[in-house]
């Protein structure tokens, strides 16, 4: 058996590595199949005894590994103990073996370090070994070879540290052995309290006798010495990225977090970090000079550099220990960074932006605050110097034309130096607000230095970006256009973000600075017209300008950010008489429409001296700048300055700048018009401007409200899309009004649009003129208005009460929509655009629905539902767009969403709505199958939640379903549960949960349950028990919703439970059966509460860990 194994691998490992396709294929299926043996170990170590095939030893470590997670809960405590020192034997003479590669040796590690952990919890005893376990008999052995002072045997100590590490530590490296968190916490709290420290120590002796080699042998380049210093320090480094764990205070959550976490050693690590010298500082710092002209060995300590400036609170738990940490760090780090400063190497400066970043935003200004002012000062200055280093590094990169590398220095060093030095600023911002709190002898003085550094970075920060801008420009003959200013926004997200806040913190010199660059660029473009390098600096100034003066995400009426209110006050009490900064610098970004856009538009042909992305910019800044600042509101801005009040709050002034918004929109609607993307921004600015409740009393008021109302001056010639963002203005400041007025102008409103469509509709040959150009655009025009209208929620208007004019206007046209579905089949968008209607109805128009106004609505929604599900099932998948029917279903699918995740808070039609969704989820489920839906995961778990919703309902009975349409809910919820995405999974467990306890409720009422659906639960049963046994899962996301779901499905039918578990078990090896048997014995419910579901889900981990590795899987 053992000559016939060795043969056939040796043999598959020839062929695999052949030209021959056809025997590549044949010998990696043979060698599959051969490493899914039961216990192979006596052929294994015969192998290895004997084989001189390096792949034969590399498979045959491989299929022990998996053999041995499969198989150890069966395995006898001598052959377990058998396995270990097996391949101790084997990784002690296979340095001698010249045939085993690297990568075979690597692996016998991994078996053994996979093997170690699986086994680490094991109570065997073993007599032979003093009677330890198999943990301690390893560990000690680990130990041993490392005071051996053989060097063969120190490198096998060092590699199966590393292997264990890795396991342990639960490292993406690590291997997936199916079992639980609780197994694997244990593990690791049970090796971080025992060896970890121990080991370190061995490491941290290691790499000082390092240190003195290179010390005292400075040329020295023998490459195995330099192999196991780059081995030592990356195990170092990963003992260092350690995620301890509080053996009093156990919080496993973030464990297997990607998200880097404070280096929280125990408290009896202390004297290792904080001891006078620190032994890990002292090493760590003392070696990198001699060691940075080698290749990544530099970067591996650098990496531990990151981690010891992360040192958490469990060290460093007084003020007079963190504070000498801090002065011996910034002691180290000082040479660091000059040193960079000179030499500029791209690598070593991203790994010091992380060193930086870390140290800044772990140990804040304050704690810095307490050393005094020589070590401190010239330090910030240094780290300044470095981020100015950075910028000109970008330059050279560009002027190189090297545009790929100046992205990178970005975003991996300066976008990391910019969050570094926010870290401090925010942290000495806030200290500094603060009243009655006791400062540190040195707060001020480091205070301004940090201030003036920080003014500092922000012009060189302007005059960077303009530069690299230009230098950008200069590879073409033209500005690029299609540049937009939404790429820009997105692409420079975060480093905008950190700017303006830099900005803020120096609120006077920043306002100036981009006041004056701004005035200058408006001032040459009248001298040098459609300069394009005066364009795009003033394109970045705009959105510098922005994110300076608010915060570009708020799409609401919101504050004034506090730095800038501050000083806007402050200001005005140091002389009440000057210009505010704010007004200042806006007035500047708007002198840029004013002084050189708005006279060339209003002239022939001027519009092409004009960058399209600069009034785009320009549109930008005042749609935001209008929710902050014009009429600012004095609840959210408590230190408001007279000077802010006066130019933005007295009615005058907020007339005067809501008439020239609109005249502004206005002009460029009228101008534009061959720019899509100037039409939006200007929408949006007035969309923003009509959001403001307390504007519109001024809006109506402007000679421009009723040119842009009424569309006068060719504005009905605009693009569709753009009216229907016109239309949304327009209902945002009609809803704002009490309701005389609200329905007098929504009749005005509508008026138009309504006698256009009526006179269309009503034509006796409307069928056969449906199809002519004109009056498809007529209805297209139609819908996207309408679409515009009911985007906006008339209860915005809380104080009045609600009339339904968007939705009675719907109900007017229901009939007409559903008579233009079958004949706008073929015409995708008008189709889309009467979906989209009722998505918006429902979405933006249910919070105030009485029971007699949804009684009216609901119908014509189902209506609509049947007409689409009608065309769809009648229509062939091949005749219609693959991508045409499944936005269809997408549609339908959002619509019933919307009603599940509406709150009925004044309970006025609950029962309706629960019928509207169970009839709506009864038309559109025969429209999918696992393969459509699955596809996609975001419908996939909408979808999911409307079945759950349904199933939860107290007003619905599950046994109301049509039975083909229950069996099509049940095949998708079975088929979801195998789905990829984690999400899916979760949300069909909830679905099979609600089901169960549905029929539940119907058991109860009635005393009695169909026969059919005790079937369902028991198909579920089987479901989830092959889920759970039979498939590789994510433990730690899914195993707590499929245990509740699987202690559902039991309470309800246990005999169901127990012949699903004969049927597996029946399909078994026979040799098992009897031990999956008694296993699944200890599944039992011992009650109904919180706490049984508690034991039961306990008593599962366990369960699994014992059987599941035994089982043969789908």
């Amino acid at each position: 058996m053992e000559e016939e194994f060795i043969k056939n691998l040796e043999k598959y490992c020839v062929d695999v590595q052949s030209i021959n396709k056809g025997e590549r294929d044949a010998a990696e299926k043979a060698i599959v199949e051969l490493i899914k043996l039961q216990t192979p170990y006596s052929m294994c170590f015969a192998l290895l005894q004997r084989s001189k095939s390096n792949l034969a030893h590399f498979y045959t470590l491989i299929l022990m590994r998996d053999s041995s997670i499969r198989e150890w809960a069966a395995l006898e405590a001598s052959l377990k103990i058998a396995i270990v020192d097996g391949l101790f034997e084997y990784m002690m003479f296979m340095y001698s073996l010249e045939f085993v590669g690297q990568a075979t040796k690597n692996q016998a590690f991994n078996t053994l370090g996979v093997i170690v952990k699986r086994a680490w919890m094991d109570e065997d005893k073993y007599s032979a070994a003093g009677g330890n376990t198999l943990n301690n008999i390893v560990m000690e052995r680990v130990y041993k070879m490392f005071d051996s002072g053989h060097a063969g045997h120190l490198e096998i100590g060092i590699r199966l540290v590393q292997a264990l590490v890795i396991e342990f530590s639960g490292s993406s490296k690590s291997c997936n052995i199916q079992l639980t968190w609780d197994y694997h916490q244990k593990c690791m709290l049970s090796f971080q309290t025992s060896h970890l420290q121990p080991l370190f120590r061995k490491l941290l002796s290691l790499l000082e006798q390092f240190k003195q080699l290179l010390t005292s042998n400075p040329a020295l380049r023998d490459a195995k010495t330099l192999s196991t210093l780059n081995l030592t320090l990356n195990i170092f480094t990963s003992m260092l990225d350690w995620k301890f764990i509080d053996p009093n205070r156990p919080n496993y959550s973030f464990i297997f977090s990607t998200v880097q976490t404070p280096l929280k050693p125990t408290s009896d690590w202390a004297p290792l970090f904080v001891a006078r010298p620190s032994p890990v500082l002292e090493l760590v710092f003392g070696l990198y000079p001699l060691i940075s002209h080698f290749e990544k060995i530099p970067s591996l300590l650098r990496s531990t550099m990151v981690q010891l400036c992360n040192l958490g609170d469990t060290v460093l738990d007084t003020v007079p220990t963190k504070t000498q940490y801090i002065s011996d760090l910034i002691k180290y780090l000082h040479p660091l960074l000059e040193t960079a400063i000179v030499t500029k190497n791209w690598t070593e400066m991203e790994d010091i932006s992380n060193i930086l970043y870390r140290f800044t935003y772990n140990f804040k200004f304050i704690n810095i605050a307490h050393l005094p002012n020589q070590q401190v000062l010239p330090f910030y200055t240094n780290i300044a110097r470095f981020i100015f280093n950075s910028m000109e590094l970008m330059k050279i990169s560009i002027d190189h034309g090297e545009s790929d590398l100046e992205d990178e220095i970005e975003a991996d060093c300066f976008d990391i130096l910019l969050k570094a030095w926010v870290s401090l600023v925010s942290d000495a911002d806030e200290k500094s607000q603060r009243k009655r709190s006791i400062l540190p002898e040195n707060f001020t003085t480091q205070f301004e230095t940090l201030r003036d550094c920080t003014g500092q970075i922000f012009q060189q920060y302007i005059q960077t970006r303009l530069e690299l801008s230009k230098k950008e420009l200069s590879k073409f003959d033209t500005l690029e256009e299609e540049n937009e200013i939404s790429e820009d926004k997105k692409k420079y997200q975060e480093q905008l973000a950190s700017i303006a806040y830099i900005g803020r913190f120096n609120p006077g010199p920043s306002m100036e600075i981009l006041k004056n660059e701004i005035k200058r660029c408006v001032t040459s473009l009248k001298e040098r017209m459609s300069d394009p390098v005066l364009f795009e600096s003033l394109h970045w100034l705009i959105i510098f300008a922005g994110n300076l003066l608010f915060d570009p995400e708020e799409k609401t009426v919101s504050a004034i950010p506090t730095l800038i209110e501050n000083y806007s006050f402050s200001q005005y009490n140091k002389d009440n008489n000057c210009t505010d900064s704010i007004v200042e610098l806006s007035n500047a970004v708007f002198s840029f429409s004013m002084e050189y856009e708005n006279p060339l538009l209003n002239h022939n042909n001027g519009v092409a001296h004009i960058s399209p992305l600069v009034s785009q910019t320009s549109l930008w800044f005042a749609a935001g700048w209008s929710l902050v600042y014009l009429l600012p509101s004095s609840g959210l801005n408590p230190n408001l300055s007279p000077s802010l009040l006066k130019a933005y709050h007295q009615e005058d002034s907020v007339f005067g700048i809501c008439d020239y918004f609109l005249y502004k929109v206005l002009l460029n609607l009228k101008t534009w018009q061959s720019d899509i993307d100037v039409l939006k921004n200007s929408c949006l600015l007035l969309n923003n401007l009509c959001q403001n409740r307390e504007l519109a009393k001024f809006l109506i008021k402007s000679e421009h409200w009723s040119k842009l109302f009424y569309l006068q001056d060719g504005l009905s010639n605009l693009p569709a899309n753009i009216q229907s963002l016109l239309f949304e203005a327009f209902t945002k400041v009609i809803f704002s009004f009490d309701n005389d007025n609200r329905q007098k102008y929504f009749i005005e409103l509508t008026k138009s649009l309504m006698d256009q469509m009526d006179t269309i509709l009503s034509r006796s040959d409307f069928k056969s003129v449906a199809q002519t150009p004109q009056v498809k655009e007529t209805i297209y025009l139609f819908l996207e208005k309408l679409n515009g209208i009911t985007k906006v929620s008339e209860s915005m208007n809380h104080e009045e009460q609600t009339l339904y004019l968007a939705p009675k206007l719907i109900l007017k046209y229901s009939n007409y929509f559903l008579g233009l579905i079958p004949i706008y089949d073929h015409y995708q968008d008008i189709i889309n655009l009467i979906l989209s209607l009722y998505y918006n109805l429902t979405k933006h128009q249910l919070e105030f629905l009485t029971e007699n106004v949804a009684n009216e609505i609901f119908p014509s929604i189902i209506n609509i539902f049947r007409e689409v599900a009608t065309i769809l099932s009648t229509s062939k998948k091949n005749a219609m767009e693959y991508k045409d029917y499944y936005n269809r279903v997408k549609k339908l699918v959002k619509i019933l969403y919307n009603f599940t995740s509406f709150t009925d808070s004044q309970g006025n039609c609950t029962n309706l709505i629960n019928q509207v969704i169970f009839h709506g989820l009864c038309i559109i489920t025969p429209l999918l199958t696992n393969k459509d839906l699955l596809q996609y995961p975001k419908l996939s778990r909408q979808f999911f939640s409307i079945i759950t919703f349904i199933f939860t309902s107290t007003f619905v009975e599950v046994k109301n379903l049509p039975v083909e349409i229950s069996n099509i809910l049940y095949t998708l919820i079975d088929g979801g549960i195998n789905h990829h995405d984690m999400e899916i999974v979760k949300a069909c467990f909830e679905c099979i949960s609600s089901l169960t306890d549905n029929l539940e409720r119907i058991k109860k009422k009635q005393n009695t349950i169909d026969p059919h659906y005790q079937g369902v639960v028991i198909q579920f049963m089987g479901s989830v028990v092959n889920f759970l046994l039979l498939q590789d899962f994510n433990v730690d996301e899914l195993l707590f919703p499929a245990s509740n779901t699987l202690f559902a499905l039991m309470l309800s039918n246990i005999d169901g439970y127990r012949t699903k578990v004969i049927d597996l078990i029946t399909r078994q090896d026979s040799s098992i059966q009897n031990r999956v048997a008694q296993q699944f014995e200890t599944l039992i419910i011992s009650g109904t509460d919180r706490k049984a579901k508690d034991e039961f889900l306990k008593s599962l981990q366990l369960f699994l860990v014992n059987v599941k590795p035994l089982l043969k899987k789908k």
